[in-house]
């Protein structure tokens, strides 16, 4: 249990400043990783530039878990030590809208759909906690509360036939810093270095307790803990863990070298499972409203961060149905049916959707002989008083029920709903999705 304040014993410390640190070393290393490039690929790009993805996921994607198919990202990793960047979003009717991830994993503010929109094509301007300059009066101020951000861009694409406009909405985006502001800008090359050619969630479970804290202590002077940080802060500078000191693990009393030997790894798959706040609703898991706004609940906010981190819930809720009525997990070698009543579909604001999407137990869309991964994302087959039936079967129901099927694998599966801009119904589960039935 975190934050003991009565407890001074250095071992009980060190596991609580691990788990508090774990979202800053982690974005940091996906940082340098990331941004390991000489120029911007599909997946990656220098510091302080865009890159964007430019396919739908497909069963063959299995870099990412659960990928969705309703969105193209793109993305930016930015240090606002320098100077502030500017990020253009033009003006668009196609939903686009910014998660901004602060060092600590939060999300303070939504930019574009979902969050602060300007008067149609706007500049945004991203300033870091010791900006104190002046910035052009066309431009929106952002502070961001630390020097390391994330910014991670959501285009809809309703489907491969809307790939080459959502490219085009894309490539309307600019990012360049406060110094090119209405002036030719050349992104300069990057340099990439062999010692950080590593995978993330690999090389954080490898990172020794001294290592961690160095890298930590390294990170926090220039990313600060939020104000209501300041009790963990004040535990972990006991061990000289935070801005400006020194951690000497060497130093340490005998069991708490013991148990800084079994911090690497701490946070995995299991750790994360005993840690989340999922609530149980009709049988679908719902994650805690307080995704991405963490406050002082450190274990829950690194349990997100292993996960791959998320959506704040009123951007997106991500209702999740894998168990039946006794409580097994559900498998394709039965047949299932979601039945919405007329005027019963996903409630949503206006340039929001919903869909649904089905994932092996790897987290890999379903292989499929019509290629159809998501059920929700385009015209739907109600019927005729407007309720809707999705089939849910690994066989294909023939050709009458076609339009109806959503194809999952024939053995265990998840299944996702994605809300994308959700009513207030949705968040505080006065609507909750119907059960799929078994049949």
């Amino acid at each position: 249990m975190l934050l003991r304040p009565d407890d001074h014993d250095p071992a009980a410390i060190l596991e609580d400043a691990y788990v508090f640190a774990y979202p800053l070393v982690l974005l940091d290393l996906i940082r340098e990783m990331v941004t390991n490039v000489d120029e911007p690929e599909a997946d990656r790009a220098p510091l302080n530039q865009l890159f964007h993805a430019r396919e739908l996921a497909t069963p063959k994607m299995t870099s990412l878990t659960r990928p969705n198919v309703d969105t193209l990202y793109s993305q930016t990793y930015l240090d606002l030590g320098a100077e502030p960047q500017l990020l253009y979003l033009p003006d668009t009717e196609r939903f686009c809208s910014v998660q901004t991830f602060d060092g600590w994993s939060d999300t303070p503010i939504i930019l574009g759909d979902g969050g602060l929109t300007g008067d149609g094509a706007t500049t945004y301007a991203l300033t870091g906690p010791k900006f104190q300059g002046t910035l052009p009066d066309d431009v929106v101020a952002v502070p961001m509360p630390t020097d390391l951000v994330w910014l991670l861009i959501r285009v809809r694409c309703a489907g491969p036939e809307d790939v080459a406009d959502a490219h085009a909405a894309q490539d309307r985006i600019d990012l360049r810093p406060l110094s090119a502001h209405q002036r030719p800008w050349t992104p300069p090359r990057g340099v990439p270095d062999p010692a950080s050619d590593f995978l993330a969630m690999e090389r954080i479970s490898e990172l020794g307790a001294q290592e961690f804290f160095d890298r930590f202590n390294a990170l926090v002077a220039d990313n600060p803990p939020h104000p209501e940080d300041d009790e963990i802060v004040a535990r972990c500078a006991q061990l000289g863990i935070g801005a400006g000191l020194t951690f000497d693990l060497a130093a340490l009393p005998t069991a708490a070298r013991e148990r800084a030997a079994t911090l690497p790894g701490l946070v995995d798959a299991a750790w994360s499972a005993a840690n989340s706040r999922m609530s149980l609703h009709n049988g679908w898991f719902f994650m805690d409203p307080s995704v991405s706004d963490f406050g002082t609940d450190y274990a829950f906010r690194a349990c997100v961060a292993h996960g791959g981190f998320a959506n704040p819930v009123r951007l997106t809720t991500y209702p999740a149905f894998a168990v039946d009525e006794s409580g097994a997990l559900v498998t394709g070698g039965a047949d299932y049916t979601l039945h919405f009543p007329a005027d019963q579909l996903p409630p949503h604001h206006e340039q929001g959707w919903w869909s649904l999407t089905p994932y092996t137990s790897a987290g890999t869309l379903v292989e499929n002989e019509l290629e159809r991964y998501v059920f929700g994302n385009g015209e739907l087959p109600l019927n005729p008083d407007g309720s809707l039936d999705i089939l849910l079967s690994a066989t294909h129901p023939g050709p009458e029920r076609e339009d109806n099927w959503l194809p999952i694998p024939a053995e265990e599966f998840t299944l996702v709903m994605r809300i994308y801009l959700p009513r207030e119904a949705v968040i505080d589960h006065s609507w909750l999705p119907p059960r799929p039935q078994r049949h």
